[in-house]
């Protein structure tokens, strides 16, 4: 006789007992992808029954994502480093700002350590004190960590006296030697740093320096790069004309001061993304052509003098898709006169294959500044009277009046195929 419990169905009863025929990796696999414990608990899953737990309970796969915060427990820690056997780990060292709790910091970091030979990912992010990040770099610079993939230090704070700490010498090819993914954020000394050879992406920030790095000869070694990421301060950076080869390159991001310099010196064939800091436009003019397989384009410009924008546009023939901010407006409205009529076509009308325009910037006080006057509508109706090509153009969500915002999407729709994006991406 089978007696089923309040709730309960016969359905329900026929699945719990098929699934006690699966064998327990069988079982285990249908979590592949499932956020680990204990970012996402596992509480539901263990309480389906006796035998979902101990899949649970004893596949290690379910025990490898390790969280280093205030709120985590030490015995559940070491229980958990205890259940997760031999797998590969990733660590997360987070959210130690306004905790000033060391000693048990010390006792979470003295638990991981003796485990670094199985650390596939390092993370340390968030704002996060001073005397932490001191303690976290002396610990690991007595480490091997042979099997590590990523090491990612991410944190942010109004910290003097960082740029002074030293290059963590634990991420050398012969204690790292599977690193592929670098970031260092806030700027560390670099004067000894060499990008490895194994690495596909590096994030790198610069602290103004008396002495500039010798970039080159840093980066030349890592020939296997696909991203680079380099921001801070790039004043008095010595660099010759195509100097840097980077065979692999796809992704570029500059967030730097002066970040011509770099772009000159640069030869990516396989480059297709860029994301630029613009200062001063005009210096695009010394590398006309150069980056024509770019097609993906985000322009970030740092001063109101957008000037230039045609050297600017003749740099990146090729653009497809470009993100900018709406209150570039020259990039619309050169060439257009007051009255609305075309006298010649704007900069970004140079791209003969564009097919997208994201605009960050829009929102409400945007608005009330154009009103109907619009640069963008203007320039959108110019290409459509030019007979141009439809674009896309991708808008923020606007927070503002609906009737007036209802009319301001009209009037784009009729001269592009417009949408309304809620995530930055």
């Amino acid at each position: 006789m089978l007696v089923w419990g309040p709730g309960q169905s016969q359905n329900q009863y026929v699945i719990v007992s098929k699934q006690h025929r699966l064998r327990a990796d069988l079982k285990a696999s249908i979590f592949n992808g499932y956020p680990k414990f204990p970012e996402t608990p596992l509480h539901r899953i263990v309480g389906v029954s006796r035998c979902w737990r101990d899949v649970v309970w004893n596949n290690p796969s379910f025990w490898t994502s390790i969280k280093v915060t205030p709120i985590q427990g030490e015995n559940l820690l070491k229980e958990q480093l205890k259940r997760s056997r031999k797998a590969l780990l990733d660590i997360w060292i987070e959210d130690w700002d306004h905790h000033r709790i060391y000693d048990k910091f010390r006792a979470l970091l003295d638990a991981i350590v003796p485990h670094a030979t199985r650390w596939r990912s390092l993370t340390i992010s968030d704002s996060i004190e001073l005397e932490f990040v001191e303690s976290i770099l002396t610990e690991l610079n007595h480490l091997s960590v042979p099997v590590l993939r990523e090491f990612s230090m991410d944190i942010w704070d109004d910290f003097d006296s960082l740029p002074y700490l030293p290059y963590p010498d634990f991420l050398s090819p012969t204690r790292t030697p599977a690193l592929q993914h670098l970031t260092l954020r806030p700027s560390l000394q670099l004067d000894t740093f060499m990008a490895l050879p194994t690495l596909k992406t590096l994030h790198l920030n610069f602290a103004q320096a008396d002495d500039p790095p010798p970039v080159i000869s840093m980066l030349t070694p890592a020939q296997s790069l696909t991203s680079l990421i380099l921001d801070g301060d790039s004043i008095g950076w010595s660099l010759k004309r195509n100097d840097l080869y980077s065979p692999l390159l796809e992704e570029l991001t500059l967030y730097l001061n002066r970040p011509m310099p770099f772009l000159e010196a640069i030869v990516a064939p396989k480059l297709w993304y860029v994301r630029c800091w613009i200062c001063v436009p005009t210096e695009f003019n010394t590398i006309e052509g150069k980056f024509r397989d770019v097609y993906d384009l985000s322009l970030i410009f740092c001063c109101e003098d957008d000037r230039g924008a045609e050297s600017l546009c003749r740099a990146f023939p090729g653009v497809r898709q470009v993100r900018l901010s709406s209150w570039n407006t020259s990039f619309f409205m050169a060439g257009i006169h007051a009255s609305g009529v075309l006298e010649r076509r704007p900069p970004i009308d140079q791209w003969p294959n564009l097919e997208t325009v994201t605009l960050d910037g829009s929102h409400s006080r945007w608005l009330g500044h154009w009103e109907l006057d619009d640069p963008i509508v203007k320039w959108l109706r110019g290409r459509q009277e030019s007979g141009l090509s439809q674009l896309r153009v991708r808008l923020p969500q606007i927070e503002a009046d609906e009737e007036r915002l209802l009319i301001y999407y009209a009037l784009l729709e009729r001269h592009c195929n417009l949408e309304i994006f809620t995530s930055p991406t």
